[in-house]
């Protein structure tokens, strides 16, 4: 059902209870710095600009509207907002790997809350943590003095703020219409805050018997320790295994890296970032343009059993900030700090600094996990309009390389040269891990890719393998450039990111005598679980890939449907999005919200989306489709 009121779809089956807030936006003064704001709600309702109180100047409400119910879906969404910068900053600021490890886990259970308060009442905008944001703003929440020279002074104001939200979420439900869904979520969010509150206290218990006993926190079982039947490997390791270390790995501009100099600047990196602290699990930003540099650093990240995780270096503040709070990064490689607030600005590494570290660092043996540990993350769009982790495990790099072997044809001889960048699942996948895996030359370019710096780079660099989206191949065409791919040596071209028109396709062919590979992937899926060559009738699974509709009498009766996907490179899942994960992660496969019309000799036809997200272009930070 749709909401009568944003045109929203409507989350539960209570449509009486229903309360929207998506127009429910105000004006904001802060009595201490003077400045106004403009949202819905921020964390503990002070002011994102110096941390003081917040009072109502102005509001966008319709006059007619629950004033009332609103306010308390308003001060519900400020306790959640609290809640989870509180952790994401007590994480920080923790002492111990067993505290960190404990804060992080709540602050995603905070934005899980979070975002079912978002969904049930149609709050279209979540504000990201502020810059000023401190513990010390949640120590005022809860009660508890602050006293941040005492290790256990976050243990103390996390307990006293999640006694008071559970109190304030019981007494909303005893407010509520009795057995209605409001009440319902109110106890359920009480039940859980009360919960967080034993878990912390017995935890608290724990910890000062630890510092009681000058012992170091409690050990976890080894997991570098083999169990019968378990697999252990490296990610970057399997990558870099088979090319002839003479080859040439990567190109970019005029300089080249063999495969033996470009293994040797990963180990060599890793240990870099052992220097710096990097431990197993911990988080790797590499927020740079393409080159040799970013290369070096993720896989360097995964090398040393660190989660590498590539960022849109061109990426808006607000969603650049969102990542740095739900990731607690360990390292950021970045061109410089600028844009990266506090805490997270005293972790930035510079390109300049990590290329000195990395040339005089020793080289480290790679780190050898079970195959279903995360290794890397890419962004999907999330549903609030946020950056979603969708998080890869290391078996990844098993048959990362199949789909490109065989089904495209690529060789250790060919070149390869994707015009979206690399933090895209789409290049990175299947020209970077699936080139280094098969021993071939990756070509970078660290410009943003227009239709003449491509023509231009495709003439210099003379690639055999050409990975681009159906937005740039018209390009192309409509300036002129589309016949120079062809005279620059390119042997076959692949289009995905977007759905391929017949008429483009054909026109494609006319202007450079090559034939477009159609194909469709996710960041959840990585490789393109579907291709089609010209001629085929629809997309088809790809070598390795399992098909099937998630509705077979709808899909026998012509009607869309989606499909689930089944393929050795598939995610873990996402990172903290439960209700996400049970939609789209179903037994072992994949269903993304894509529908498909099967064709009458068993392909697969693109039909549009199941829900009502923006179809990405393939030059955006979150790309559904690959």
């Amino acid at each position: 059902m749709i909401c009568p009121h944003c045109g929203q779809p409507r989350t539960d089956h209570d449509g009486a209870d229903v309360l929207c807030c998506a127009a429910a936006w105000a004006q904001w003064h802060c009595r201490e710095c003077g400045e106004d704001s403009v949202a819905f709600a921020f964390p503990y309702g002070r002011c994102p600009k110096c941390g003081g109180e917040l009072s109502l100047s102005q509001s966008n409400m319709d006059p007619s509207s629950d004033t009332a119910a609103i306010a308390a879906v308003r001060t519900a969404f400020e306790i959640e907002l609290g809640g989870r910068a509180f952790y994401q900053r007590a994480a920080v600021e923790a002492t111990d790997d067993n505290t960190r490890a404990l804060f992080r886990r709540f602050a995603a259970m905070e934005g899980q809350h979070m975002e079912a308060l978002a969904r049930r009442h149609h709050i279209l905008e979540i504000p990201p943590t502020p810059d000023v944001f401190g513990t010390e703003l949640a120590a005022l929440f809860a009660g508890v003095e602050s006293r941040p020279s005492e290790p256990g002074n976050l243990f103390r104001i996390a307990i006293a703020a999640e006694h008071r939200a559970a109190g304030f979420f019981l007494a909303r439900a005893a407010r509520a219409r009795a057995g209605s869904a409001d009440q319902r979520q109110c106890l359920q969010l009480a039940a859980e805050e009360h919960e967080h509150a034993q878990t912390l206290s017995a935890e608290f218990r724990l910890w000062r018997e630890r510092v009681a006993r000058r012992t170091a926190p409690s050990v976890q079982p080894d997991a570098s320790q083999p169990k019968p039947g378990a697999v252990f490997i490296n990610a970057a390791q399997l990558l870099l295994a088979q090319a002839d270390p003479a080859r040439i790995a990567l190109a970019c501009g005029t300089e080249h890296l063999d495969y033996r100099e470009l293994r040797a600047r990963v180990a060599r990196a890793a240990g870099a970032w052992r220097q710096r602290g990097l431990r197993p699990g911990d988080r790797v930003a590499v927020k740079l343009p393409d080159g040799f540099d970013w290369v070096v650093a993720f896989l360097g990240a995964i090398w040393a059993g660190g989660i590498a995780v590539g960022v849109n270096p061109h990426l808006a503040a607000a969603d650049w900030h969102y990542i740095l709070d739900e990731a607690g990064f360990s390292i950021i490689l970045a061109e410089n700090a600028d844009d990266t607030p506090p805490p997270w600005k005293d972790r930035v590494v510079t390109v300049e600094d990590a290329r000195k570290a990395i040339a005089l660092a020793p080289a480290v043996e790679p780190v050898s996990v079970h195959e279903n540990t995360p290794a890397f993350w890419c962004h999907s769009s999330g549903t609030s309009g946020k950056p979603k982790a969708v998080v890869h495990r290391h078996g990844f790099a098993r048959e990362i390389e199949r789909i490109p072997r065989e089904r495209l044809g690529v060789m250790a001889s060919d070149r390869l040269f994707a015009t979206p960048r690399l933090f895209f699942s789409y290049p990175q996948a299947n020209s970077l891990f699936a080139g280094l895996k098969i021993g071939s030359t990756i070509i970078l370019d660290p410009q943003w890719p227009t239709a003449a710096s491509v023509a231009e780079t495709v003439a210099r660099m003379r690639p055999s393998v050409f990975f681009s989206v159906p937005s740039l191949y018209r390009n192309l065409l409509q300036a002129g450039l589309a016949p120079a791919i062809a005279a620059g040596g390119v042997r076959r071209c692949v289009s995905a990111g977007e759905s391929l028109p017949p008429s483009l396709r054909k026109a494609w062919r006319d202007a450079t005598g090559l034939r477009l590979v159609d194909g469709y992937g996710t960041s959840e899926t990585q490789v393109l679980v579907l291709t089609a060559e010209a001629g085929e009738d629809g997309l088809r699974p790809s070598p390795g890939v399992e098909v099937r509709p998630l509705d077979a009498q709808a899909a026998a009766a012509g009607i869309p449907t989606r499909l689930c996907i089944r393929v050795p490179t598939l995610a873990l899942g996402y990172l903290a999005r439960p209700v996400a994960q049970a939609e789209n992660f179903r037994d072992g496969a994949f269903c993304p919200a894509d529908l498909f019309v099967g064709t009458e000799t068993g392909g697969w036809r693109f039909a549009g989306r199941e829900d009502a997200l923006v179809k990405m272009t393939g030059l955006a930070q979150g790309d559904q489709r690959t």
